[in-house]
């Protein structure tokens, strides 16, 4: 695709300058100052990451406590529960359903805060591979009910390029709220582990404690700033993925399949059964398209990520070959 073309050739002009390479990152104040102007936060609101799971870590290794209830998505990202292990913490995973209807979901959710008070809520919004996403509205909700349980409220937006939803503006307002996100998905660079939180300056300040001497290595300094002065790539990108998602849903209705999948790049195919999903997984890995397989409830899915356009009528071809 255009989109992996153009950074393919700056990841090519990156490796022949070796000065990259030799020296320690000591432009990562540039970066800040970037990442400031780009989200209209202050310096000391942002902590660079490697990945949103970078983010994450730090988030548990200063605030989890053992014993201490801490409330996710189930399914949702799968160091969620990992971590509540590594520190011995009390998990309370919240089972989403991919057809619940939200005024329903959105109030189960709420009074399961209200019943179990966990001290950490941590909510990927959008979540995936089951996607619900919280409203605008009920996030201010959300972080009002953290706040007065005294729980501190972390909201993963991996996807938040796809959908514009946001907790950041928040921030100003409630202390207790952090905000995750990664430059693996609309960026398209999962391989090279950059992420960032933004949070309240007392939080960040905290989290600074445990960072490592240097956030990220130069290639991926260099590559990020390239990304944050050049952001119609990621713009152009994603309003692919929105034209591929509605070819998709279309063309997979035809089939007959159901399909799950609004605010991010990743879809949903109901395949019915283990062994429809079994027979279309190996088919699309044969013709190497790699898809994943999420079973839950008794429902098989293939789980698809879709792309620029040219990427997504291939899949559909080959899906449709194998139909």
């Amino acid at each position: 695709s255009e989109f992996e073309k153009k950074t393919l050739h700056y990841l090519k002009k990156v490796f022949k300058n070796s000065y990259n390479i030799r020296t320690y990152p000591d432009k990562i104040e540039k970066l800040y100052t970037s990442f400031s102007k780009w989200l209209r936060i202050k310096r000391d609101q942002i902590l660079i990451t490697d990945g949103a799971d970078g983010g994450l870590l730090r988030f548990f290794s200063t605030f989890a406590t053992k014993g201490c209830k801490v409330l996710y998505y189930d399914p949702s990202y799968a160091m969620y529960p990992v971590y509540c292990r590594i520190f011995k913490c009390k998990p309370i995973p919240f089972k989403v359903k991919p057809d619940e209807n939200y005024e329903i979901f959105i109030e189960r959710l709420f009074k399961t805060i209200k019943k179990r008070k966990p001290k950490l809520i941590t909510i990927a919004n959008p979540n995936q591979p089951i996607e619900v996403i919280i409203k605008d509205k009920d996030i201010i909700r959300l972080c009002k009910l953290a706040k007065k349980n005294n729980s501190l409220l972390v909201v993963d937006e991996a996807y938040f390029h796809f959908n514009k939803i946001s907790a950041i503006g928040l921030i100003k307002k409630f202390k207790n709220l952090v905000v995750v996100r990664t430059f693996s998905k609309a960026f398209g660079l999962a391989g090279l582990r950059i992420g960032y939180v933004v949070a309240s300056n007392d939080i960040i300040r905290y989290l600074r404690i445990l960072k490592p001497i240097y956030e990220i290595n130069n290639i991926n300094l260099e590559i990020s700033e390239y990304f944050l002065k050049n952001l119609k790539i990621m713009r152009n990108y994603v309003q692919q993925v929105a034209s591929s998602r509605t070819l998709f849903k279309l063309k997979m209705k035809q089939l007959h399949y159901a399909v799950y999948g609004k605010y991010s790049n990743t879809m949903l195919l109901d395949l019915k059964n283990k062994k429809n999903l079994d027979r279309i997984f190996k088919y699309l890995f044969n013709k190497k398209i790699l898809t994943k397989k999420t079973i839950f409830e008794g429902k098989y899915y293939l789980r698809c990520t879709v792309g620029d356009l040219n990427s997504t009528k291939r899949l559909i071809k080959e899906i449709y070959k194998c139909h």
